[in-house]
């Protein structure tokens, strides 16, 4: 903090040099003390939750700025990769990449292969997924039996007339 920059902007008792200048004096006049506390708490714990990875890195982004912390590359590479979720996280880290660049296009294309991996789970949801190998070497106790008053008459007398008076009371 240069020693013209004490604080009173209103008396007009500071010196502006340069632009650096001109924004400490700005920060000191108008941004509370707590402000850059509470910035630094939410940098430490920002994580992707349930946002996209562009969210995230837009967010770490914004984040970094206002608080005017300039880190290193490898820095920010490694505060990105511990806050992305865990399947995205898992995945990106047997890459290698050479900026945080590169390694946010790869965290999105990962997360959009999770995604559609997640959408075809849930469309296809048949049970044929969930099922393991295991349960395929047990037999059923149960047998199907299909509700009979869903077929057609015509289906049924022929496969077996003599269903037909089991699933229809006798017409009169």
């Amino acid at each position: 903090m240069s020693p013209s920059c004490n604080g009173h902007w209103a008396k007009q008792e500071a010196i502006v040099v340069s632009w650096d200048d001109l924004k400490l004096c700005m920060c000191v006049q108008f941004v509370p003390p707590h402000y850059r506390k509470k910035l630094l708490l939410k940098l430490q714990r920002l994580q992707q939750g349930p946002r996209s990875v562009d969210e995230y890195f837009k967010d770490l982004e914004t984040t970094l700025t206002k608080i005017d912390m300039h880190e290193n590359e490898k820095s920010k590479i490694a505060r990105f990769v511990s806050g992305l979720r865990r399947e995205i996280q898992d995945v990106v880290e047997l890459y290698e990449y050479s900026s945080l660049e590169k390694l946010v296009h790869l965290a999105i294309k990962v997360e959009s292969k999770c995604l559609k991996k997640t959408h075809f789970k849930t469309t296809h949801n048949d049970g044929f997924y969930k099922s393991s190998w295991k349960n395929k070497n047990q037999t059923s106790s149960k047998t199907f039996l299909p509700n009979l008053k869903t077929i057609p008459l015509t289906i049924l007398e022929f496969l077996n007339p003599h269903l037909l008076h089991l699933s229809h009371p006798p017409k009169p």
